[in-house]
């Protein structure tokens, strides 16, 4: 008898080596791919703008790191002792606004020049819902903890967010026409926008990505799949019953190095871990 269904590994025209330098932006979900790599000492750029859910913040980090420019004043917000980035997650504040401006400037110049030598880039949505700051009328990807009713949510298209990424895909293609773009759907449940409207919100994700996929250089990894039909289990949750469980993650980093990695990438994999885990072992005295 069988009790689940199990995803085959998808075929793709690539392979993935140590050679290559990865970039990770996006949901939470892009930072458990991100550690990953960095763990075990790929050349990686793990969410340099911090945690974001929604498709239009993170093309609008993105398109200002291919252009390399500042970040625009109207996402600078003064709260209370310290200056905070509508763009970016929380940990990006400061006490003086021209030092958060250069800060921010100086992780998009980073971008720029990663994005320039990179052979991929990850982006993982969580949510097609965002908030509108009513008075300054932006979207922003944090609301950094101030009242909700300054906010007005919204629900991003599929035809908006097929239009913003087409235009960012060609433009990441004109600084590095080697890049290939992997999108991800993160299978972290978003309940508090509903259980009906979570699921719009991936379905809108999902559909959006299904026509992006047929621009050069784009492709899709089912880590969304592999959790919610393969799975399909509370116990690889975490305890919030939203989040992913450390072996549901695994299981999905099983299925990608499968997937995406060649005999002797995965050789190198284990003798990287091997040394990860002399370096960690504490002698007992």
């Amino acid at each position: 008898m069988l009790f689940r269904t199990t995803l085959p590994s998808q075929k793709y025209p690539f392979e993935m080596h140590y050679e290559h330098a990865y970039c990770f932006v996006g949901s939470c979900f892009s930072d458990h791919l991100g550690s990953f790599f960095v763990d075990h000492q790929f050349t990686t750029l793990s969410n340099p703008f911090g945690t974001l859910f929604n498709p239009y913040s993170i093309a609008d980090n993105l398109k200002n790191s291919i252009v390399n420019q500042g970040i625009d004043n109207q996402y600078i917000y003064s709260l209370g002792d310290h200056y905070v980035s509508f763009l970016n997650q929380g940990k990006f504040h400061h006490s003086d606004y021209n030092q958060l401006q250069s800060i921010i400037s100086s992780i998009y110049n980073e971008v720029n020049q990663f994005l320039k030598k990179a052979e991929y880039l990850f982006i993982t949505w969580g949510t097609a819902y965002v908030y509108r700051f009513i008075e300054r009328d932006i979207i922003v990807g944090n609301c950094h903890k101030i009242p909700n009713h300054q906010f007005k949510k919204e629900r991003l298209s599929v035809e908006e967010i097929v239009s913003i990424y087409h235009d960012l895909i060609q433009s990441l293609l004109e600084i590095n026409p080697q890049l290939r773009i992997i999108f991800t759907v993160s299978p972290v449940r978003h309940l508090s926008d509903g259980f009906h409207e979570n699921q719009l919100s991936k379905s809108i994700l999902h559909l959006a990505i299904d026509q992006l996929t047929d621009q050069k250089n784009s492709f899709y990894f089912p880590a969304y799949e592999l959790i919610m039909d393969d799975l399909r289990d509370y116990r690889f949750y975490a305890s919030d019953l939203c989040h992913i469980g450390e072996n549901g993650i695994q299981y999905v980093l099983e299925h990608f190095i499968a997937t995406f990695f060649n005999e002797k990438t995965q050789q190198q994999l284990q003798k990287n871990r091997s040394i990860i885990k002399r370096t960690q072992h504490k002698p007992l005295k």
